[in-house]
């Protein structure tokens, strides 16, 4: 699953709403920024209320308590959308456990697991005054509770949050590593397993995959990687053997052309060879093999991968 973008919704006074949208590029430096702003906030959610009460001492008209109990209002209106905006974090940072989770934890109901976070938070949260009830200090008092509640919680998002993108890193380190995308683009005219040879005229195991192709078209990795071999693999005509992370190995065999040496680094995408007809073939296309430990498998589930569908079909 593709992560979603992250919508931040702010609810105010009066039923308005402005809606925020931000790409996942954006997931980890939103979230350090959204927690030092709601920080910055919350300090002078405090701040009005000590001064609040200290200017209650001195004698003060009408217009003045009036005023005083409109600021209280919107700071409790304020308070009210950062208690929303938390809840809206804690649903993110929900999805995205469940998204990088291990893959016990990918068969939890998210649903289950949500309302249990939510119920968490709400069973946590101070409980408000009635209006009118205990005057401007408790009405202080109770906002200062509710500020403590939340940076609590922010502190506590703040820390998953970083734990998540600290796993996040690690996956797409992985994933570089992981073949995932087609050699070249086509369609399998040969699948992988036992199947009558064209050439030898008999029964014999297919190790991977064909996939036709014009003579000379471009042959690229599919993972990053280093050059194991490359050079004439006698029935395989010109091959080369990437070598990957984890004991992965891919192969690209009947080759015309052959673009890297032994020894360099390879990217995923970069161009290493090209389509040929060289070895035991009988028109231009390209073998590929996906191996673990020189052991073949199976190549399909190693094509059209992005880095979320490898986590739930791969790892």
């Amino acid at each position: 699953m593709k992560p979603s973008s992250l919508s931040i919704v702010l609810i105010r006074a009066g039923g308005r709403s402005t809606s925020i949208h931000l790409s996942h590029r954006m997931y980890r430096f939103v979230v350090i920024v959204g927690i030092c702003l709601m920080i910055g906030l919350l300090a002078g959610l405090i701040g009005g209320g000590v001064a609040l009460m200290s200017h209650k001492k001195s004698p003060s008209s009408t217009n003045v308590v009036d005023q005083h109990e409109a600021v209280i209002r919107q700071l409790s209106d304020d308070v009210q959308s950062l208690r929303l905006l938390i809840e809206e974090l804690i649903k993110k940072e929900e999805a995205l456990r469940q998204d990088l989770g291990t893959p016990i934890q990918r068969t939890r109901s998210q649903r289950r697991e949500l309302d249990r976070a939510l119920r968490a938070f709400a069973a946590g949260y101070p409980s408000t005054m009635v209006d009118g009830a205990g005057g401007t200090n408790h009405y202080i008092t109770d906002l200062a509770n509710q500020v403590a509640y939340i940076t609590k919680e922010v502190l506590t998002i703040e820390k998953d949050m970083r734990d998540h993108n600290r796993l996040y890193d690690r996956y797409v380190a992985r994933f570089n590593e992981t073949p995932s995308i087609w050699p070249v683009y086509g369609y399998i005219r040969s699948q992988y397993g036992w199947r009558h040879h064209p050439v030898k005229n008999a029964r014999q195991f297919h190790n991977g995959i064909d996939i036709p192709g014009w003579m000379g078209a471009p042959v690229q990795a599919t993972a990053d990687g280093y050059v194991e071999f490359a050079g004439w693999g006698g029935g395989y005509g010109w091959i080369i053997v990437l070598s990957h992370t984890g004991g992965i190995q891919t192969l690209y065999a009947h080759l015309s052309e052959i673009g890297v040496a032994k020894g360099i680094r390879v990217n995923k995408g970069q161009l290493i060879g090209k389509i040929g007809n060289s070895g035991l073939s009988t028109g231009p296309h390209v073998h590929y093999e996906v191996r673990y430990r020189s052991k073949a498998l199976e190549p399909s589930p190693y094509l059209s991968l992005d880095l979320f569908t490898a986590i739930s079909k791969l790892w």
